[in-house]
């Protein structure tokens, strides 16, 4: 292993002295120091931490992924200027080559990622120092316990409405409301009424109420300690200066916690947060919370509001389980094991191919991985599922198409998947879970995969130099 180590040094040393690199870095240093001096966001303190961090985390990862194919011409030029013939004829093993290669180029990206990192977390603090609030007093407790924070989401606990669909099955099937009874699936008509109580329950007429259960709301129950409500409501006959009235009670008497009565008045059609002490959640774990479709404040008309709780925009409780900087780290680390993929992946290019074509090769990998599950959604969309692959011209080719990407699942990832930066940017946790998948998938499985395959395909070809 100490000749794979030697190559990895060389490797960082000429990765070093790569022009190509410094053009990179310095698009990099460019992106990080220039975007908070021209995105502002919604001209708050947070949108406009928000703004940079996704800017900059999101162009430092594509760079760094270009930069990373480009450095495999450290392979390719060996080959072209011959110079491999001269490290064969050293008692380096060919894997060990190969590895080695990857290993400087793994150190590289490492390091460039860190100090990426370092100088987005130093800009961070420096827009929040800088950066005018629109409210001294709430725009920066915002940015604090919304966005410099990891916070983990529940989602409400949906009612069971299975009983209620078999009762109204039966009912109907009573009254004779199917036309052919004998070509109706029961579970999947069941399925349809569930569904058709659940969309009932999610609309809450004028002076109505809902109730909203959460579990496992495991947050610090102490004093001085919040948690926070995040929602969203379609609203109908709303009043004219396009704001909603409504009524919020966080807590559960009968279990013994504090209720807190919370009036709120929020804009139609956008995402809220109300902060909430912690000591409304029971011993239990469990949270109740009340909503009451009234206007709350006396002397102001009551609008028959008709409220809407999307499946698409679930009631969430979120809650602080760490500090900003792991959750910053452990974003970091997701970024670093999809360049350690892609590096194995430009190596295995370079291994067969000239560098222009590795290079397309390696690219083509990178967009297929980042779109993978666009791709895949938009093959089925595409395809009917009850033609078959002989039915039409179309079918024939996409149905195709979509066995030949199928093939290459194994070997593709899904980096859309493990595209952390929007979790990250909205103060979302992310979770050690999700980086050990990462590692355990992108790293041990799918990059020693490719790997292996660079090193039989480099045993396989002649890069030894006959002389008499």
């Amino acid at each position: 292993m100490s000749q794979a180590l030697a190559v990895a040094r060389l490797m960082i040393a000429e990765g070093i002295r790569m022009k190509i690199a410094l053009v990179f870095l310095a698009l990099i240093g460019m992106v990080i120091l220039g975007v908070p001096l021209t995105i502002k966001g919604d001209s708050s303190l947070t949108g406009a931490v928000q703004s940079f961090m996704s800017y900059g985390l999101s162009a430092t990862a594509v760079l760094l992924s270009m930069l990373t194919i480009f450095m495999s011409r450290s392979l390719s030029d060996e080959f072209v200027h011959h110079q491999i013939f001269l490290v064969m004829s050293k008692p380096v093993p060919r894997w060990q080559f190969i590895v080695g290669k990857w290993l400087g180029m793994t150190v590289l990206n490492a390091a460039f990622l860190a100090c990426a990192g370092a100088t987005i977390y130093g800009m961070v603090y420096y827009i929040k120092s800088t950066h005018p609030p629109i409210d001294n007093r709430f725009d920066e407790a915002e940015l604090v316990n919304e966005v410099l924070v990891a916070r983990h989401a529940l989602q409400t606990k949906i009612p069971d409405f299975s009983d209620d669909a078999e009762l109204e099955f039966e009912r109907n099937l009573e009254q004779g409301l199917y036309a052919n009874a004998g070509d109706i699936r029961p579970d999947a008509e069941k399925k349809r009424l569930a569904q058709k109580h659940e969309a009932r329950w999610r609309v809450v007429g004028p002076l109505d109420a809902r109730v909203f259960e959460f579990e496992n709301v495991l947050c610090d129950r102490s004093k001085g300690n919040t948690i926070q409500l995040r929602y969203k409501t379609e609203v109908t006959q709303y009043a004219p200066d396009e704001i909603f009235r409504g009524a919020w009670v966080f807590g559960d008497a009968m279990k013994g916690t504090r209720e807190y009565p919370i009036p709120t008045r929020h804009v139609v059609g956008r995402y809220h947060t109300i902060q909430v002490p912690a000591d409304a959640v029971a011993d239990d774990h469990t949270l109740l919370v009340r909503f009451y479709n009234r206007n709350p404040y006396e002397g102001e008309r009551q609008h028959n509001n008709v409220i809407e709780f999307r499946k698409s925009d679930p009631v969430e409780i979120l809650f602080v389980v760490g500090s900003f900087e792991w959750n910053f780290v452990r974003l970091l680390i997701l970024m670093q094991c999809k360049l350690m993929f892609l590096a194995a992946v430009a190596l295995l290019g370079t291994t067969v191919f000239s560098f222009p074509v590795a290079c397309l090769t390696s690219f083509t990998v990178y967009i297929l991985a980042g779109t993978r599950s666009f791709l895949t959604e938009a093959l089925d969309f595409a395809s009917d599922d009850y033609a078959t692959m002989f039915s039409s011209a179309k079918e024939f080719f996409v149905q195709s198409f979509t066995y030949l990407y199928s093939t290459v699942h194994w070997i593709i990832p899904d980096f859309g998947y493990y595209d952390a930066v929007e979790t990250f940017v909205n103060g979302r946790n992310v979770s050690l879970v999700w980086v050990l998948q990462a590692v355990t998938e992108l790293v041990l499985i799918q990059t020693v995969i490719v790997l292996g395959l660079a090193v039989l395909l480099f045993h396989r070809r002649e890069v030894a130099e006959v002389s008499f």
